[in-house]
């Protein structure tokens, strides 16, 4: 058995899973998956067996099934991609936080299965130089709301975050304490504005002593940062993250398919 199954026989909390006993459903399909996986049933490249056949075999819902497969994709062990079900990453896990984002609809379940930890909302004006790195227009003004990212499990933050939101949706920034989806679906359902278009980069970069900080990592070391753009359906810029990482905890993994 991996140290990852045994392991999970000491963690704690339901995640709104069901239990039997006390260990929660979630955790005997993962623990039972992990057991497959290091006694070779899969190999790399193999499709695991789909949500719906996890729920058969387990008697479990649907929301159990995803619960169990969000924590290995976590653990680095597998991708899911929407339509085309989990297949296995790797046959031991690295330690990394494995992002593999690659759709709205995973955006939103990515900001639901991680907790973001608010520290500072301000409303500033953005000068020429800011409006360069952003790629937003100079002198407009914005709400710039700083935050921790984490895992549910753990209280190490995995990334250190700065959403920039259009300063006439205000009504957002005053509730963002009780969000718990990703910001943009809030814009859309209070405003009635609809995300068209997410445009992200991807660089690498030195950690600034204010991200160092906050990562709890050395000042310099490597970094990578992740910038996401949202524009409505006319080409409006609302929103922009800019979601920094530590180089040596983080992974960011995506799929590319022939059209």
């Amino acid at each position: 058995m991996s140290e990852e199954a045994d392991s999970l026989k000491e963690t704690s909390g339901t995640d709104g899973a069901v239990e039997r006993g006390e260990t929660p459903l979630y955790q005997e399909i993962v623990r039972t998956l992990l057991e497959e996986i290091d006694a070779g049933a899969y190999a790399v490249g193999d499709r695991l067996p789909t949500e719906q056949e996890l729920c058969s075999r387990f008697a479990v819902s649907r929301h159990t099934v995803r619960e169990a497969l969000r924590r290995l994709q976590e653990m680095g062990y597998i991708l899911r991609r929407q339509g085309s079900g989990s297949v296995l990453a790797a046959r031991r896990a690295d330690g990394r936080f494995v992002n593999s984002i690659s759709s709205l609809d995973e955006l939103v379940q990515y900001a639901t299965s991680t907790r973001l930890e608010i520290l500072s909302v301000d409303r500033i004006i953005v000068e020429e130089e800011l409006a360069g790195r952003l790629g937003c227009r100079p002198d407009t003004q914005w709400f710039r709301v700083s935050a921790l990212r984490r895992t549910r499990e753990t209280s190490e933050p995995f990334s250190y975050v700065e959403v920039y939101i259009d300063a006439a949706f205000s009504d957002v920034v005053r509730n963002l304490e009780v969000v718990q989806y990703a910001i943009y679906t809030v814009l859309e359902q209070r405003y009635g504005v609809r995300i068209a278009e997410v445009m992200q980069d991807i660089e690498a970069a030195p950690a600034s002593l204010n991200v160092a900080s906050r990562l709890h990592v050395p000042p310099q070391s490597p970094i990578l940062v992740i910038t996401r753009r949202y524009f409505t359906e006319d080409g409006r810029l609302v929103e922009i993250a800019v979601n920094t990482h530590p180089g040596a905890g983080f992974r960011y993994t995506m799929a590319l398919q022939r059209r």
